[in-house]
């Protein structure tokens, strides 16, 4: 079952200017309240995320432009159309940006949430 999602009420939501991310499928996890949530984000050209955390981890499979992402002290690493990356919750995410300043980024994130809870804590 779709749960499509306002974008601009999305936006507010996580904090993040100009992005956007659109609820694809919402099912619930049989045994748990979890609920498996499947979303497509947009990120505008050369748009970045603040410093934030994810409160349950999860899998992005980027689907167009590249990223370039980074955990904690980690060194910064690029992601390209059809690849795929895990948000971590061990540490914070201290990057996340659309390395292109002429075109948009789209990844799809996977994730376990309960009913309500964010995706992504500004810290």
């Amino acid at each position: 079952m779709s749960e499509p999602i306002n974008p601009a009420a999305s936006t507010r939501a996580s904090g993040f200017q100009g992005v956007t991310r659109r609820v694809l499928e919402r099912m619930p996890m049989s045994g748990s309240e979890g609920e498996l949530v499947l979303s497509e984000v947009t990120y505008p050209p050369g748009a970045a995320a603040p410093l934030h955390a994810h409160p349950v981890g999860g899998i992005v499979y980027i689907l167009e432009g590249v990223a370039e992402s980074a955990y904690g002290s980690d060194a910064p690493r690029q992601y390209s159309a059809g690849a795929s990356l895990h948000d971590r919750t061990d540490v914070p995410h201290t990057l996340f940006r659309n390395c292109n300043s002429e075109r948009p980024l789209r990844f799809l994130t996977i994730c376990v949430l309960e009913p309500g809870q964010s995706y992504v804590i500004e810290l």
